[in-house]
């Protein structure tokens, strides 16, 4: 894959991310519960607008609708997991998590979709080597990388 534009910050992030699924109207993120929730839940926001979805691990029949309420972004009723975009969040290459890229192969076969975007932090999709295997196929995969320090007293 050929490196299209860098992003800085938050800002970048979303907008880079609202600007890859701007065409499109439906878009479901696959990612761990809990770690990969809130980023979904971020990255949604400024899309609230399409049909949006999450599915837990590989539980594709645990897949939820993403609302937008007076408190942000939440899980709302059961849904279909099919999209115009799937995006695999990075939680699910780590190897805590488990997932092979024959498993996410194969929920990716059960879940209609035309795109498939991988989002991430630190390059886990790379590393994992997920970004180049013909088993997925991502059209594009963003990359973030985190850079901070604790200050105390």
């Amino acid at each position: 894959m050929k490196k299209m534009t860098d992003i800085k910050g938050l800002g970048g992030m979303l907008n880079g991310f609202r600007d890859l699924v701007k065409d499109d109207e439906s878009i479901t993120f696959v990612g761990t519960p809990g770690f990969c929730t809130p980023f979904a839940e971020f990255l949604a926001f400024p899309i609230r607008d399409k049909k949006l979805a999450f599915v837990p691990n590989l539980n594709i029949e645990k897949t939820r609708k993403m609302v937008a309420t007076e408190y942000g972004m939440e899980l709302g009723d059961a849904t279909s997991a099919d999209a115009d975009v799937v995006v695999i969040l990075g939680g699910m290459a780590m190897p805590k998590i488990g997932v092979s890229i024959e498993e996410m192969a194969d929920l990716l076969g059960k879940i209609e979709h035309k795109k498939l975007i991988g989002v991430c932090f630190m390059g886990i999709l790379e590393q994992a080597g997920w970004c180049g295997t013909p088993a997925l196929g991502f059209n594009y995969v963003m990359n973030t990388t985190l850079v901070g320090d604790i200050s105390g007293e």
